[in-house]
């Protein structure tokens, strides 16, 4: 059987009103089953939790994050985003299972201080995306207890070709390694 839980006078927004009144909250395993008035009515054997004066809010989302880049954080923050890009596969390349599972799980426990309980992951892979490396990435989320979904981070161009000038401006050794990508 779940484990009930039941969350005593919290604040509980309501938007329509523009009120914020104490309410109890009854959460069966993880669904919330009833939001009610204080005193509401709970299981004997309920966890109890006691969230007077605090307001409730559900989790919030982060609908764009890229897990592989946690390890390499401030590491380009002044950067323009075409440098970044270009940077990408150097900074976040070649990274093993662990590396993978790390970043996402030290993403992950950055996200739940925050209040961020899910996100959408656009995960980056160099040199190309692999089934081991997104079970590593969903390992970390799932032990830092962030559901996330994810994705692959693919492109049909690369940032040589998808930046008017930028192949033209390199120097012809150079350009003729990039126009390979």
């Amino acid at each position: 059987m779940a484990r009930v839980t039941v969350i005593r006078g919290g604040l509980v927004l309501d938007a329509a009103s523009h009120a914020a009144p104490a309410k109890d909250i009854l959460v069966d395993g993880d669904t919330i089953r009833e939001i009610g008035p204080p005193g509401l009515s709970a299981p004997a054997d309920a966890t109890v939790l006691d969230a007077s004066g605090r307001l409730l809010m559900p989790g919030l989302v982060n609908a764009h994050t890229h897990g592989n880049g946690n390890l390499a954080k401030g590491m380009g923050d002044r950067w323009t985003l075409e440098t970044l890009i270009n940077a990408g596969a150097h900074l976040n390349g070649h990274r093993t299972e662990e590396d993978k599972y790390l970043s996402c799980l030290l993403g992950g426990l950055e996200m739940i201080r925050s209040g961020t309980t899910s996100c959408y992951d656009l995960l980056g892979e160099s040199p190309l995306p692999t089934v081991d490396g997104f079970h590593a990435a969903a390992r970390g989320y799932a032990e830092a207890g962030v559901r996330a979904l994810l994705a692959p981070m693919v492109g049909d161009r690369n940032v040589y070709t998808a930046i008017p000038g930028l192949l033209e401006s390199l120097p012809p050794p150079l350009r003729a390694h990039a126009e390979r990508y």
